[in-house]
């Protein structure tokens, strides 16, 4: 029901056959001149985050409960942390409009870091509370801004580009909870944690990739007029 209502908030599209068809090649044009290299380190990119992402949110709470010797309601209460910080979404475009996605990620995922190896190597409770609300602003609203330049990477193959990335980014974030319970059959669970730092470090070492892709996409636009 509600996406029958707000469906009609959709733009309207009226293309005659011939736009169809001139679009239809521009697209094909774009995909020939896109970087299919940059899409996949964008689409690896975005696994990396999307994975750290659901593994904080299917950890957190165990983590608090089997390592740190929480009860159940101070576990809940330490996810319900995490959950509360992840309102980054709605500060994270006004910040990238005055710093650049680049920013926006590298310092988001830095942040991540800090909180992720905060929660795995401290013995208390309260800091791991801290480092939840670390990694809850920290993680959330970095995937858009990948998301936006894999569509200015290539404007006129945007769909299939952001299509990739989006893809191989939900799986990241679905395997999450997988990828890190299968090391705690070795390791204790705060150890096997620290696989989301060194993932988060990745992604903050790659964010300059967003500022190259925007470069191109202003000076095509520049070179246009």
């Amino acid at each position: 029901m509600t996406a029958l209502v707000s469906a009609r908030g959709l733009l309207p599209t009226a293309m005659t056959p011939a736009t169809t068809t001139a679009e239809g090649e521009g697209a094909r044009s774009g995909k020939r001149r896109s970087a299919p290299g940059r899409i996949r380190v964008l689409a690896a990119l975005a696994a990396m985050v999307m994975l750290s992402e659901g593994a904080a949110n299917g950890w957190s709470a165990v983590h608090l409960k089997d390592i740190l010797g929480g009860p159940a309601g101070t576990a809940a209460v330490g996810y319900g942390t995490y959950a509360a910080a992840t309102a980054g979404p709605l500060l994270a475009d006004r910040v990238s409009d005055r710093s650049g996605p680049m920013a926006v990620l590298r310092y988001g995922t830095v942040t991540a870091a800090v909180g992720i190896t905060i929660v795995a190597v401290s013995p208390w409770i309260w800091a791991a509370f801290a480092g939840c609300t670390l990694c809850g602003p920290g993680l959330s609203g970095r995937v858009p801004q990948v998301f936006s330049t894999a569509g200015r990477a290539a404007p006129s193959a945007a769909s299939a580009s952001v299509s990739r990335v989006a893809g191989l980014g939900c799986l990241g974030k679905f395997s999450g909870p997988a990828v890190i319970g299968r090391p705690t059959h070795l390791v204790a669970l705060n150890h096997a944690l620290l696989l989301l730092t060194l993932l988060c470090a990745g992604a903050a070492a790659a964010a300059g990739l967003l500022r190259t892709a925007s470069g191109h996409t202003r000076e095509a636009a520049r070179g246009s007029h």
